[in-house]
């Protein structure tokens, strides 16, 4: 195996505590009824990803940017994720964010802690108010498709990469990097599909596989 020179993180239920921040957001502005509505559909069959994202997002048209942003900095993180990132860092590792969740979460992790790339779904802004659409960047099933993308911009390979997760959208990452680490896994095929399972309250414990120590 390369050295690591990478490491990519999910960020819902891995960085963050909150399994969603879709269903954190529905939650804190009353719109679970319907937000649940259209994840049942999803996970049926009956829309695609892209479509649940748009129904989610039409449903805060109109909102304050500022507001939705001070909800998204409310959300706790995950005890030693900050020290995970910065010791990474530290020791030359690149961190990169993938998110199928939103861009408001990594930008706020880009903000407070400091990462060397993020990608995830961007709500549209028009005059500081949500327009009610949004543009997917990432979805549940192409997060290998973009970091390979991401990867040129270090001159890195996935054979130098480690990957840090907790759902399916995972998977297809943990197939082709170096080290796959499921941190908390939410099944078995999670878990299945990881070289290191890490089941604990504190983030730390990924460390000593990601340093080698």
């Amino acid at each position: 195996m390369k050295k690591l020179r990478l490491v990519v993180f999910d960020v819902d239920g891995t960085l963050m505590k909150a399994v969603s921040s879709w269903q954190f957001l529905h939650e804190r502005l009353g719109t679970w009824d319907r937000g649940k509505q259209y994840a049942e559909r999803f996970f049926r069959g009956v829309i695609t990803y892209e479509d649940w994202a748009r129904l989610d997002a039409s449903l805060w048209r109109g909102l304050e940017l500022g507001r939705v942003r001070r909800i998204v900095d409310s959300i706790p993180y995950t005890d030693g994720a900050r020290d995970v990132i910065t010791i990474l860092r530290r020791n030359c590792f690149k961190v990169v964010l993938l998110s199928a969740g939103l861009s408001l979460v990594t930008e706020r992790i880009e903000r407070e802690i400091g990462v060397d790339g993020s990608l995830a779904n961007d709500l549209k802004v028009e005059n500081s108010l949500l327009t009610g659409e949004v543009k997917v960047n990432v979805s549940v099933d192409n997060k290998d498709t973009v970091l390979l993308r991401m990867l040129k911009k270090f001159n890195v390979g996935m054979d130098e990469c480690a990957a840090v997760g907790d759902d399916e959208t995972l998977i297809p990452l943990f197939e082709g990097v170096s080290l796959s680490i499921a941190f908390n896994p939410r099944s078995w095929v999670v878990e299945e599909k990881a070289d290191v399972v890490v089941k604990g309250d504190d983030l730390r414990e990924v460390l000593p596989y990601l340093l080698g120590k």
